[in-house]
């Protein structure tokens, strides 16, 4: 429920309920019901749909003030809402003088009344406190003993909008009321001029950019001087970008266009800006993209290859990217390119790359950029491992005759520099005279001072050769050299 302006009752929205047999009124400070309305008329609801609204005639309470409103008995009431009985603070729309550049003085005038719901009159609302407000504008009247308003109002000339809020503050006896007014102006023709090298910029998306340029007031002789000091433009990170003394101005801007799309510079509210009419001047934006990689690994195994993994990631494109394998002994300098390799720029793309690696080095994937693309590099990744080898490897007596019995003899270090490596497992391997393929024979155990010895039978000539395969995932793999053996009938 609701108060008219008269002092009626508003029952808002009535369709399928019943109609309340009585609204009752009832005294905030005393709790005494002091009046009960049981006729009400019945009126469309204001904005069309299918319901209809009650309203009661206008109440006769001898105090003004703010009651309750209820139904149902008095014993177990149901509080409907709020009953404003007071006065009415009225004003008609406020109006104001043309403003422009060369005049920023004009008068808000309104008329102000009050309405008394007990003697359904309005009068004059004289000495009334009434604050204006706007962008740079704060400031207090009062209306004469007629209720006039007429407040004088100066602008800077550099305000992004003339909109102003008239309002009379609500107090116990009366509600408030306000009003807007956009004040009027005679927009004065301007331009905007960026410099050269702000007309077009080459940028990567996401990225800052200054721009610059000068505005300036255009006579009607052409003739041309800097608009006001503190003219503003579109927001940029700044938050409020204006001109000097001498009408230049600097944005710093966000780049968020696509290639080819235009950076447009213009006045703070577009065309809206009430005090020059509308000029811009656009940038013209070679986008070349940012590119990273991500999830990015690189290890190196047993085999001294070194494995890459991850995705390269280009910001607002896609597509084949050609990315470069480097090498590094000291991670700082003398970077050579490896492999080079082409991936599928997508977040959703990973890629695989294996190549032969050193001993000991850094590594790193680097992609050079293109015109539209911005280059991307690792972080270097150190790869090593303990080198192990074979310092002596040879199988005696020979020549040797088939069915006897030979040795193998060795010895495994590792580290730099090389000592022994005890208690490693060393495989034997032999390939026959006149074949491609190595067969393992059998395995032997290294002694504290890293030595091996293995007997085998002799059977026929051929080629022996030891192994030794990583056992802790820290070291090279190792081969010994190759010693033919001769096997006599």
């Amino acid at each position: 429920m609701e108060t008219t302006r008269e002092g009626a009752i508003l029952v808002k929205g009535v369709w399928d309920m019943p109609k309340p047999a009585a609204v009752h009124v009832r005294d905030k400070k005393t709790g005494q019901r002091i009046a009960s309305v049981s006729e009400f008329r019945m009126e469309h609801h204001p904005d069309g749909a299918p319901e209809w609204d009650l309203i009661s005639a206008p109440l006769k309470l001898s105090a003004l003030g703010i009651y309750t409103l209820e139904v149902g008995d008095a014993s177990s009431p149901v509080v409907c809402g709020d009953f404003d009985y007071r006065l009415r603070s009225e004003m008609t729309t406020p109006t104001a003088g043309e403003v422009s550049l060369d005049n920023l003085k004009t008068t808000v005038s309104a008329n102000l009344t009050t309405f008394d719901p007990r003697t359904q009159t309005a009068a004059p609302f004289k000495n009334a406190r009434v604050s204006l407000t706007g962008e740079g504008v704060s400031l207090a009247a009062t209306t004469d003993a007629q209720g006039r308003l007429a407040a004088p109002v100066t602008f800077r000339g550099t305000e992004k909008s003339t909109l102003l809020h008239v309002k009379v503050e609500a107090t116990p006896e009366m509600d408030p009321e306000d009003r807007f007014l956009s004040v009027a102006t005679d927009r004065r023709n301007a331009e905007i001029v960026l410099d050269p090298a702000s007309q077009k910029i080459k940028a990567v998306y996401g990225s800052t950019a200054k721009l610059t340029g000068r505005a300036s007031l255009v006579a009607a002789d052409g003739t041309r001087k800097p608009v006001p000091e503190g003219t503003p433009l579109n927001g940029d990170l700044d938050g409020k970008p204006g001109t000097g003394t001498d009408g230049r101005f600097e944005r710093q801007v966000r780049v968020a266009t696509t290639d080819g799309q235009r950076i447009k510079t213009t006045w703070a509210n577009n065309r809206a800006y009430p005090w020059l009419s509308f000029a811009s001047d656009s940038t013209e934006v070679e986008l070349y993209d940012t590119t990273s990689f991500t999830k990015f690994t690189a290890t190196i195994d047993a085999a001294r290859r070194v494995t890459f993994t991850g995705s390269l990631v280009r910001q607002t494109g896609f597509g084949t990217l050609g990315v470069e394998a480097q090498y590094s002994a000291d991670g700082k300098t003398g970077w050579t390119t490896r492999k080079t390799f082409t991936v599928y720029a997508n977040s959703d793309s990973a890629f695989k790359l294996t190549l032969p690696g050193e001993a000991d080095g850094y590594w790193r994937l680097h992609y050079p950029g293109t015109t539209h693309t911005q280059g991307a590099t690792t972080q270097p990744v150190r790869l090593t491992r303990t080198a192990t080898a074979f310092s002596y490897f040879n199988a005696a007596p020979e020549p040797v005759r088939k069915g006897q019995t030979f040795t193998i003899k060795g010895t495994l270090q590792h580290g730099t520099p090389a000592k022994p490596y005890a208690g490693q497992t060393v495989l034997f391997y032999f390939r026959p005279t006149g074949s491609q393929d190595y067969t393992y024979q059998g395995h032997s155990k290294t002694a504290a001072d890293g030595t091996f010895t293995h007997p085998f039978k002799a059977d026929r000539t051929g080629t022996w050769i030891a192994r030794y395969r990583d056992a802790d995932g820290k070291h090279y793999n190792a081969e010994s050299r190759q010693d033919d053996l001769t096997v006599n009938p």
